[in-house]
């Protein structure tokens, strides 16, 4: 799932795991989940081109961005989690292949059952 679009790679991530062991990783830069309060900024819609305005420094905003971002984060792991793929969420300040190591112990020690292979694999 490389987009944090909601909703996206979906449908891709449940036909890969119909066939394949997924683990899917999340690389989370604490700094991009907190919106700064540098006051007044322009920001470009990268989709669309647009320029929104917004006043960074106002707590409303601040707020909605933090529940925003963890609606999202919450989205995709529960989206993860439906097409039956493993999700791992690191932090940049992790000690990533710690983590990664032990979640391969934890599956080593409760293996998931065999999915099906086509002929053509």
């Amino acid at each position: 799932m490389a987009s944090t679009a909601p909703g996206s790679g979906c449908c891709s991530t449940r036909r890969l795991t119909a066939r394949h062991d997924v683990i899917v990783v999340e690389i989370v830069d604490p700094r991009e989940l907190d919106l700064p309060a540098v006051g007044h900024v322009t920001i470009l819609d990268p989709e669309t081109g647009r320029q929104h305005e917004a006043d960074t420094s106002d707590p409303r905003l601040r707020a909605a961005y933090a529940e925003a971002m963890r609606s999202l984060r919450e989205h995709n792991a529960e989206a993860l989690r439906a097409a039956g793929a493993d999700h791992l969420r690191v932090s940049t300040d992790d000690d990533w292949a710690r983590l990664l190591i032990r979640l391969l112990r934890r599956r080593a020690r409760h293996p998931r059952p065999a999915r099906s292979r086509s002929a053509t694999h």
